[in-house]
């Protein structure tokens, strides 16, 4: 079957440097009918800056002011609000993608803090007054953590933060119970035998085996139950933000690969009453940002440094029954820096595919995000193509490219062979 994808222009000057006309050109012709741009960031030289200028009318009730547009960037603000006006009338669909919505720049960058979610609404209107062009928002998290190494920046044991215990008091969660909960969930993990562990990997498990898990310390699930109920607010206070502004405009939010979502607390089947479609992430790399293989290394990493006597195999196989996922060839950490084995694109990617349908439902609702890398290593074109043949030979029917400055010529001959026109 083939494909309808959507094309991320990760890089928005690239109109610029390359020209909106050629671009729009290439894209149509290769079949894409659907662009999402962003981040709406520009770089002039040492100078960066959002790419319009702010109404400030929509900010007055959201506690802070956005960035303003320096003047070096006008230029580029103008070529840019061109090339949106320029895809419009070529026939593309426009999604935004990181438009400025969640204000990292804030004291308090938390998502339960009231402000994060004003100032998001605001910035929404404020997006789509300036190119009214648009026919949705694609929100890329936040979400909550999901490393267990110590220090990483989606640490899974944070945040216990003021807004959150606010939030809790709202929702009517014992906030200092759940907090307990993580500790003791991580002092676990950090006491577990090889007897334990080769325990757990044999044990046929159900869907029944986490809930008696669970029910040993309902305050955790109690913490789990926290943190999707806060993400469901977030994710549908900018649905509710977008219908108010247009009932045709659409809200997708980004979440994890299957095996990772609900650690990050994304439910697609509560997301289904809060968005008009998900874009899981089909990202394999290793290191970087949200790689399969990245996040396998570090739980595999970390569980050795713990715990005494636990092997590498070990603790990958203990990884792999914890998330519900197999990585055929791989039982060193070595080997999570080599090409995926093909096998790999016949188990692996199909299952995850599997897994996010199921939960979601209509096969419609579902554009994962597919792309090579985001800061680790790249996977290869030849990795590329079987990712795409096990898309083409699943129910999907559409999926998200990242992006397209990233893009080489090769990879978008491959592209091209599974796209319809």
């Amino acid at each position: 079957m083939s494909l309808l994808p959507f094309m991320f222009m990760g890089k928005i000057q690239a109109f610029e440097s390359e020209g909106a006309d050629s671009i729009n050109e290439r894209l149509w012709k290769g079949g894409i009918r659907e662009l999402v741009l962003g981040d709406l960031v520009l770089n002039q030289g040492e100078v960066s800056g959002p790419a319009f200028a702010p109404n400030l009318d929509f900010y007055a009730n959201t506690g802070g002011r956005p960035p303003l547009l320096p003047p070096e960037l006008e230029k580029s603000s103008q070529v840019f609000r061109d090339a949106v006006k320029a895809a419009a009338d070529k026939g593309f669909k426009l999604f935004f993608h990181d438009w400025g919505q969640f204000a990292w720049f804030k004291e308090g960058s938390c998502l339960n803090n009231p402000d994060q979610i004003r100032f998001g609404q605001a910035r929404t209107r404020d997006t789509f007054a300036q190119y009214p062009e648009t026919h949705g928002f694609i929100l890329d998290g936040p979400e909550y953590g999901y490393e267990i190494e110590p220090g990483h920046r989606s640490d899974v044991f944070a945040c216990f933060c003021e807004h959150c215990e606010g939030k809790a008091a709202q929702l009517g969660y014992d906030f200092g119970a759940m907090k307990a909960a993580a500790a003791r969930l991580k002092g676990y993990l950090q006491q577990l035998s090889p007897q334990q562990i080769r325990g757990f990997i044999a044990t046929q498990t159900g869907p029944f085996d986490a809930v008696d898990l669970l029910l040993q310390d309902p305050a955790l699930f109690d913490w789990l139950r926290f943190k999707t109920d806060c993400i469901q607010d977030y994710v549908g206070a900018f649905y509710q933000c977008v219908k108010e502004i247009n009932p045709d405009l659409q809200l997708a939010c980004g979440p994890r690969t299957s095996a990772f979502a609900p650690l990050t607390a994304y439910n697609f089947r509560r997301l289904n009453e809060v968005t008009d479609f998900i874009a899981p992430k089909l990202y394999f790399w290793q290191h970087g940002i949200d790689g399969l293989k990245g996040t396998v290394y570090r739980y595999a990493k970390t569980l050795m440094e713990w715990n005494d006597g636990v092997s590498e195999a070990l603790a990958l196989e203990f990884v792999y029954k914890v998330f519900g996922f197999t990585m055929p060839g791989v039982d060193s950490l070595e080997q999570l820096s080599e090409p995926l084995k093909p096998a790999f694109f016949k188990e692996t990617v199909p299952g995850e595919i599997a897994k996010m349908v199921y939960r979601t439902g209509p096969v419609e609702r579902l554009r994962p995000w597919v792309g090579l890398h985001h800061g680790g290593g790249r996977i290869s074109s030849g990795e590329l193509s079987l990712l795409m043949e096990a898309i083409r030979e699943s129910e999907l029917q559409s999926f998200i490219y990242w992006h397209y400055s990233d893009m080489s010529e090769e990879e978008w001959q491959i592209l091209q062979g599974f796209i319809g026109q």
